[in-house]
C-alpha cells in the first residue's frame, strides 16, 4: 500500500484543511480535507508536479485547477488522525474523474498568512528576544527543492532593505527631533539574516539594532509601513491608494521591489512578530499579483518622487549643461542637481546670492551594487534676502 508523509500545512482553519505531502521516492502530493469521522479526518489526495505545487503556493494556480489538472490521474482518499503521523495510507480510487462535489470552489488560492510561517515567527521572536521577520520566496528554482539562485536572493534582500530604509525614514517624520540616539537612526531599519528555514525558500531575519529601555524595536516602525503597502495586494486600485499615502521614496522602493519580483517570476510572503506580543503580522504579494500592481503603479506619475527643499547660497551654475550647486548654510559642499528639459531657466541666477530651491529627488539603483543614486531636479526657485533662510 502506498503511503505519504505530511510535509507542510498549506491552509489551517479549525484544523488542517490543505497540506503538502511526499512519498518515499520524493513524489509530490496535495491533500484536501473533505470530511470528518470520529477519530480521523478524510482527505482527498492527488499527485502533482513540483511546478504545479509551486504555482499553487505562489498564488498563480487555484486549488480546483491544481486537482483537475494534476500530474497523476490516479487519486486517493486518506484517513488522517488529527495529530498527523509519519505514514499516511492512501486508498486508490477506481475512477480517474474526481466527483465535482469533492472539489473546492474555483478561485481558492493561498494567502501569505497560510504559508506556515506564523508559528515560526513567534517561536523565533521569543527565542531570540527580538523582532523576527520571516520571508518566503517562490522562484521557479524552489519548485522541487529548498534552493534559490544567489542573484535572486541578493536582489530580493537588496530591494527589501531599501524599502525598509525608506519606510523607516517616513515613519520618523512623526518622531520629535532628538528623541532617538544616532545608532537607532542609523540602524533602526536594518535586518540581519540569521538562518534559512525549510519550506519553499524561507529566510529568517532579526532586527540588527538592540531594543530601547522599554523593549521597543525601531524596526517595527518600518515593518508597520510594509504592512500598509501590502495589505490590499489583491486589489490594485486599493493598493494604489495606500501607495499614494506613502508617495515619495517609500513608494518608489515598493515599485522597484514589485518589478524585481515580476522579473524573477517569484512572489513573496512574510510574517513578523515581536517577543512581547502574541500578535503576528503578515503580508506579501503573489507572483500573479505583481503584474497588475506594477502596471497601475507605474501608470500613475510621480508616485516615487520625493519633494525636498534646499536653502543656501548658489555656488555654481552652468546654464548650458543645466547643472547647479547650492551651498547649504553651515555646509560649504552643499547640494548639486540638474534641470530637466523644459524646467526652470538658470540663466538669471546669481552666484553667492541666497535661494530656496524646491526640487524633486529621484532615486535610481546603481545596477549590480545594491547602492542607490539620488538625483535632484530643480522644479522652482525663490531668491532670498540676506536675512532669510
Amino acid at each position: 500500500m502506498k503511503t505519504i508523509g505530511h510535509a507542510a500545512t498549506l491552509f489551517y482553519y479549525d484544523g488542517i484543511q490543505v497540506f503538502e505531502a511526499r512519498d518515499v521516492i520524493g513524489g509530490y502530493y496535495v491533500a484536501l480535507r473533505v470530511g470528518e469521522e470520529p477519530d480521523t479526518d478524510r482527505f482527498l489526495v492527488a499527485g502533482v508536479s513540483p511546478e504545479q505545487l509551486r504555482q499553487f503556493r505562489s498564488g498563480t494556480l487555484d486549488l480546483r485547477t491544481l486537482l483537475e489538472q494534476r500530474a497523476e490521474r490516479q487519486w486517493y482518499f486518506a484517513h488522517v488522525a488529527q495529530a498527523i503521523g509519519e505514514a499516511i495510507a492512501l486508498e486508490p480510487q477506481p475512477d480517474d474523474s474526481i466527483d465535482v462535489a469533492l472539489l473546492p470552489e474555483p478561485g481558492f488560492v493561498l494567502h501569505a498568512a497560510w504559508l506556515g510561517t506564523v508559528e515560526l515567527a513567534l517561536q523565533e521572536a521569543r527565542a531570540r528576544n527580538n523582532v523576527v521577520f520571516v520571508a518566503s520566496l517562490e522562484p521557479p528554482e524552489a519548485a522541487s527543492e529548498h534552493r534559490i539562485h544567489a542573484n535572486t536572493l541578493s536582489g530580493f534582500l537588496t530591494n527589501l532593505q531599501s524599502l525598509l530604509k525608506h519606510a523607516y525614514a517616513k515613519a520618523l517624520r512623526a518622531i520629535p527631533p532628538g528623541a532617538l540616539n544616532e545608532d537607532a537612526k542609523a540602524n533602526g531599519h536594518v535586518l540581519d539574516v540569521v538562518v534559512p528555514a525549510a519550506g519553499s525558500f524561507r529566510i529568517v531575519m532579526e532586527a540588527a539594532s538592540r531594543p530601547d529601555l522599554f523593549g521597543h524595536r525601531e524596526i517595527q516602525r518600518a515593518l508597520t509601513k510594509l504592512d500598509e503597502l501590502t495589505v490590499d495586494a489583491r486589489d490594485p486600485e486599493r493598493c494604489l491608494e495606500h501607495v499614494r499615502q506613502n508617495q515619495g521614496h517609500l513608494a518608489g522602493a515598493y515599485i522597484r521591489l514589485l518589478k524585481y519580483l515580476g522579473e524573477s517570476k517569484s512572489g513573496f510572503s512574510y510574517t513578523w512578530a515581536s517577543p512581547q506580543s502574541s500578535e503576528v503580522h503578515f503580508g506579501g504579494v503573489s507572483e500573479a499579483e505583481t503584474g497588475p500592481l506594477v502596471e497601475i503603479l507605474t501608470r500613475t506619475e510621480e508616485l516615487g518622487v520625493e519633494s525636498v527643499t534646499h536653502i543656501g547660497p548658489l555656488r555654481e551654475v552652468d546654464v548650458d549643461k543645466g547643472t547647479w550647486r547650492l551651498g547649504e548654510f553651515g555646509d560649504e559642499e552643499g547640494t548639486s542637481g540638474k534641470v530637466r528639459e523644459g524646467g526652470p531657466s538658470l540663466s538669471h541666477l546669481e552666484t553667492d546670492c541666497n535661494y530656496r530651491f524646491i526640487c524633486e529627488e529621484v532615486i535610481e539603483e546603481v545596477s549590480g551594487t545594491g547602492r542607490e543614486k539620488k538625483t535632484l531636479y530643480l522644479v522652482q526657485y525663490e531668491p532670498l534676502s540676506p536675512g532669510q533662510g
